[in-house]
């Protein structure tokens, strides 16, 4: 549902959208968003100022046979209203599953009234204890006082607390440089590089990590230029074979690469070492080749498990009755992603070279509402941009900017070299290069 804000900061007016249950199965995206701090989170367009909305919640992991409200204190409700939206939402989530999925814990929620307990037991549904949790506060707290601390402490700091200095705290010193750097905040951005520098060579993690980063940037790079093919996978994968932390990263990194070309270049070594009677080798090799099948084993299995899922999420919204509303639903869910659209443009082709005119019609019109909604979320500065670009001529684009002054700005040339960078990177040259003449001309006007 949506509620009505005034913005605290600025007063601005805006509709923010709110959720009341999470249910671990059936809106797992919701889960995901809770646990990435992004649940129920009110921005407001103007300024930008926001946080997370107070309200009541609810979550049920059927899994888990976990259900519990949350009850805010600064809600003020007393106990008639309390018991009546406890009841509406146990009948709703009771509601929502199969007679026989309905048991004994749905009846008796857990009331919980603090947030930091509710989330150490949703933490705990992905295998994460207090402990962890607390380990994890003391490695923030570590990282807020190294960035801010004079050299002296920040030494001490660092030989006083190397056991908290791991693989975990780098991924909270990378969040909070990208950070920095999203909201261009140069001093910050300075500080927390060279912080992560300076750990990269006095700790051995860090070495690991730059090890493993050194590898995988090269490996970037050259599949940037030659493409990626199971014969450059191959070849760096046999350069870091030594570490098994970097060949990881490296299959993970390159995935789709993993096939059977991969595969027989990697037997073809073993041959080799066979023949030369280097025994150590070939066992070294043996074993990394299982343990790839294995990987690859289980990718094939997830990808085809996806693909089952956006198969089946497309066949219920062919079957609704009101497909839009159906549509509208599933994207709400999150299960209109990569895959569906995949499934969706496969089914498409198959429609028409099948000349199913009904069939290749009712998907034609769930790719065009998808378009509408895309188009409707998109911030006004993104759907401008694209308007620009789909235009013909430049002589089009000239008079779109004479007829939006609006957009003509320092902040939408920023925006446009955040794109031409991101595009650079997935070596989409064409896009980039368009978006470049784009901001050239906006550049020009600016100033």
């Amino acid at each position: 549902m949506y509620t009505q804000i005034t913005c605290p900061n600025c007063g601005t007016p805006y509709t923010a959208e709110v959720h009341q249950i999470i249910d671990a199965q059936q809106t797992p995206h919701l889960k995901q968003q809770l646990l990435q701090g992004q649940f129920n989170m009110a921005v407001c367009p103007q300024c930008g100022a926001g946080g997370q909305m107070t309200t009541l919640l609810a979550y049920h992991d059927l899994e888990h046979e976990l259900f519990m409200i949350y009850l805010p204190q600064e809600l003020n409700i007393d106990e008639a209203q309390r018991e009546e939206a406890i009841g509406k939402i146990t009948r709703e989530i009771t509601e929502s599953l199969p007679q026989e999925r309905r048991k004994y814990y749905l009846f008796q929620p857990q009331i919980i009234l603090s947030m930091k307990t509710f989330m150490e037991k949703v933490l705990a549904t992905e295998g994460i204890t207090p402990e962890m949790i607390a380990r994890q506060e003391g490695q923030m707290e570590l990282l807020q006082t190294l960035a801010t601390a004079d050299k002296d402490v920040r030494d001490h700091l660092i030989e006083e607390r190397m056991d908290e200095i791991d693989e975990t705290f780098f991924a909270m010193l990378q969040s909070f440089i990208d950070a920095a750097a999203q909201m261009q905040d140069t001093d910050q951005l300075i500080k927390l590089t060279n912080l992560r520098a300076k750990l990269m060579m006095d700790t051995a993690v860090g070495r690991e990590v730059e090890k493993r980063q050194i590898a995988l940037h090269k490996f970037s790079q050259e599949a940037k230029e030659q493409g990626l093919s199971p014969q450059l996978l191959f070849q760096h994968v046999m350069a870091n074979r030594e570490d098994e932390s970097v060949v990881e990263a490296l299959i993970t990194a390159g995935a789709s690469a993993l096939q059977y070309e991969f595969f027989n270049l990697l037997s073809l070594e073993i041959e080799k070492a066979e023949l030369a009677e280097d025994t150590a080798d070939v066992e070294a090799l043996t074993a990394m080749r299982e343990k790839l099948l294995a990987f690859y084993e289980q990718m094939q299995n997830a990808q085809q498990q996806v693909m089952a899922e956006a198969m089946a999420t497309l066949d219920a919204v062919l079957a609704a009755p009101d497909r839009e509303q159906a549509l509208m639903e599933q994207l709400q869910q999150g299960r209109v992603d990569e895959a569906f659209m995949a499934v969706l443009m496969g089914r498409m082709g198959e429609a028409g070279q099948n000349d199913d005119t009904a069939e290749t019609e009712a998907l034609m019109e769930i790719y065009t509402r998808l378009q509408t909604m895309s188009e409707q979320q998109m911030p006004p500065e993104v759907q401008f941009i694209n308007d620009l670009l789909q235009t013909d001529s430049a002589e089009a684009q000239t008079q779109m900017l004479d007829d939006n002054e609006a957009f003509v700005t320092s902040d939408m040339v920023d925006l446009l070299d955040r794109l031409v960078g991101q595009t650079d990177e997935a070596g989409q040259d064409e896009l980039s290069g368009r978006l470049q003449s784009i901001k050239t001309q906006i550049e020009a006007r600016v100033e």
